[in-house]
């Protein structure tokens, strides 16, 4: 498979996987893909598919970026690469070194459910009604078969 036939292939794999959301945000009453398990779903969909998932925050004159690149582990002259832009997260009472890292992980959850089609409703304000708790039956990453 080409490069593009491996991302489709990773792509299928984690839409099929039927995996739970995995966090919880008291607060608003939603659940959420963790960077964690997004980590897993693409992690195991990678090595099925033989691809390697580089990630790397960077800044430039516009700002901080997230970059993603795929590399296609049967013939490594092929990649794709990605950018998400991204802010400077602020967390309180932490130093900058920490808001860096949360920063970083962040972004890298974000660029990795946007590349490999990760859907998330709950960062879409008109996709539900926000005011109900959610429940899922579904499995949890650690339970999927790749």
């Amino acid at each position: 498979m080409n490069i593009y036939e491996k991302l489709e292939e990773s792509r299928k794999l984690i839409r099929e996987s039927n995996a739970k959301k995995d966090g919880t945000n008291e607060f608003s009453k939603y659940s959420y893909f963790t960077p964690e398990s997004v980590e897993k779903f693409v992690a195991m969909a990678s090595e099925k598919t033989k691809i390697s998932v580089l990630c790397n925050l960077k800044k430039d004159q516009f700002g901080y970026f997230q970059t993603l690149t795929l590399i296609n582990l049967d013939d490594t002259t092929e990649k794709l690469e990605f950018e998400l832009r991204t802010e400077l997260g602020e967390v309180k009472a932490t130093n900058k070194t920490q808001q860096m890292g949360s920063t970083d992980t962040y972004s890298e959850r974000y660029i990795k459910m946007k590349v490999f089609q990760i859907k998330d409703n709950n960062l879409d304000f008109d996709s539900q009604d926000n005011t109900k708790p959610v429940v899922s039956n579904s499995k949890t990453v650690d339970d999927l078969d790749f």
